[in-house]
């Protein structure tokens, strides 16, 4: 029977999403103000991140708490979830992007819906 490290887990997801970033360990230590020895040592699964390191690893990297087996975000609306990982999974400038379609599409929403209303149906 083979026993689940939580430890080495956390590190192997941490390790990727760092090189996934292109970013050293010295840049993200420095980023979540840990000196380089504690995040290799969290990156070699030596450590366990406290739950404040943990969150900040998580926002930083922008790893989904789904990938640790936090379902927060289910909403059980197959579409609404799906554009919620597009979000989630957008960074910066892609973020700007989506709210600028979204809203613009909010706005031909709210003029479709006003115009229909507005119709006498005999």
């Amino acid at each position: 029977m083979m026993k689940f490290d939580d430890k080495k887990f956390i590190a192997e997801r941490i390790k990727y999403y760092r090189k996934k970033m292109n970013l050293t360990q010295s840049e993200l230590a420095e980023m979540a103000d840990l000196s380089d020895q504690h995040l290799s040592r969290i990156e070699r699964g030596c450590y366990t991140p406290s739950l404040t390191t943990f969150f900040l690893l998580v926002k930083i990297l922008k790893i989904d708490l789904r990938e640790f087996g936090f379902d927060t975000e289910t909403t059980n609306n197959s579409t609404k979830d799906k554009l919620i990982d597009i979000i989630n999974k957008a960074n910066d400038y892609e973020l700007v992007f989506l709210n600028d379609v979204i809203t613009s599409l909010e706005s031909a929403v709210k003029k479709v819906r006003k115009n229909l209303n507005n119709r006498y149906f005999f």
